[in-house]
């Protein structure tokens, strides 16, 4: 009888490993790239392991495992029962936010995977781990703070000293030369986007405007949206000023801006070359604030708007007119009402149907009643309904109820 000695069969671990870097500096490419080939060359040549993959983020920060794609991507596979041991160089590169780590370690320790940790020679599946992994998550979460500290006092000392670099190619009609904000060649596309909003041009005409001009983004192909040149409207670089810590710097664990860190904004006059006269801005501004007060007043001014929603105000209660529909023997016909007196707050202010009301904004203006109809009406005045007529005040004028 012969017997033969059967070797038993070696378990097949499936094993992944996750790299990160937080750059993209050229020797952070080095460093990613080191450790993908790495890990690969480790893997397939210790009997036993079977690569399943290497999950890689380069340029992301570490603070949030939400935003790096493959570390979740990893976290998935091994929900899906494809990995069985993960490596990593450190806990700092695994997260430097200490909740995170905590969580997913011991997530993947019920799910039967053993993460194992090169620089610090520890492993998940140890008996004291727990209590290791604490001690050195909490060390990479503060020193992650203490970076960022650093970086929050140096911008509060640049700000004392009234620096704020930008860099080049990161603001549209601007470069930095010298330390200074110079305009350049595309900074005709900034005066064009004031000078039609100042002329009280709707938002629709300035977009088709910039649209037949060329006009494109600074980082892209595509056309201006609304938003974008509100945000252009709304910078006082253009003008030649700064406002150095418009807001709370960020969270080093969230990203955001801390509602509860201190910081003092810092406005500087004149402080480079502006790109649109103080004029312009100011009539720009001007009109900005008029918006968004008949907007907080619950007049939501589209595009498409009536030439007169938003520019008629009440004498009586300063409540802004609206536009009804009403009816009579001869059929439906427009008005227009005061708010207050539509939410019975007790103005009696009179409604006034809009055939007469263009008549009466006309005689005002001393203007074709046509010229009316057709919302050639300047941008900077308010119509100012009384119980005899209309009166017209312009948009920087307070008017008392």
């Amino acid at each position: 009888m012969i017997i033969r000695r059967i070797a038993p069969k070696i378990a097949v671990k499936r094993v992944a490993a996750y790299a990160r870097v937080s750059t993209l500096a050229e020797a952070q490419e080095e460093s990613y790239e080191t450790q993908r080939s790495y890990y690969a060359d480790l893997i397939d040549g210790t009997d036993g392991w079977e690569l399943v993959g290497i999950y890689a983020d380069q340029g992301i920060s570490g603070t949030s495992a939400s935003k790096r794609p493959q570390f979740m991507k990893m976290l998935q596979d091994a929900r899906d029962g494809k990995i069985d041991l993960i490596l990593c160089k450190s806990i700092s590169r695994f997260s430097r936010n200490f909740v995170d780590t905590q969580r997913y370690i011991h997530e993947l320790k019920a799910l039967n995977v053993e993460v194992r940790f090169e620089k610090e020679g520890i492993n998940s599946f140890e008996p004291s781990s727990d209590l290791i992994f604490s001690l050195m998550a909490a060390i990479a979460q503060e020193e992650s703070r203490s970076i960022s500290e650093n970086v929050k006092w140096s911008y509060r000392r640049l700000a004392e000293l009234g620096i704020r670099h930008v860099g080049n190619n990161h603001m549209l009609g601007y470069d930095e030369v010298g330390g200074k904000l110079t305009p350049n060649k595309d900074a005709w596309m900034v005066r064009q986007m004031f000078q039609d909003y100042a002329a009280g041009m709707a938002p629709s005409a300035i977009l088709q405007h910039l649209q037949g001009t060329g006009a494109k983004r600074l980082h892209s192909d595509r056309t201006f949206t609304w938003s974008s040149v509100l945000t252009i409207l709304r910078n006082e670089a253009y003008v030649g000023d700064r406002l150095l810590q418009k807001t709370a710097p960020q969270d080093f664990l969230t990203k955001k801006p801390d509602p509860m860190a201190e910081y003092e904004a810092k406005y500087l006059r004149d402080d480079h070359e502006g790109i649109v006269t103080r004029e312009v801005w100011d009539r720009v501004q001007e009109r900005l604030r008029e918006t968004e007060k008949a907007r907080s007043a619950g007049l939501n001014c589209r595009n498409t708007a009536h030439p007169l929603y938003g520019r008629l105000f009440c004498a009586s209660c300063g409540e802004p007119y609206r536009r009804c529909t009403a009816s009579r023997v001869s059929g439906n016909y427009k008005t227009w009402r005061c708010r207050g007196r539509v939410k019975s707050s007790g103005c009696k202010n009179r409604h006034v149907e809009e055939s007469v009301l263009f008549q009466e904004i006309a005689n005002a203006l001393e203007a074709d009643i046509g010229t009316i109809q057709c919302g050639s009406i300047p941008s900077d005045i308010r119509i100012i309904v009384e119980d005899t007529g209309v009166r017209i005040a312009h948009s920087a004028q307070k008017e008392s109820a």
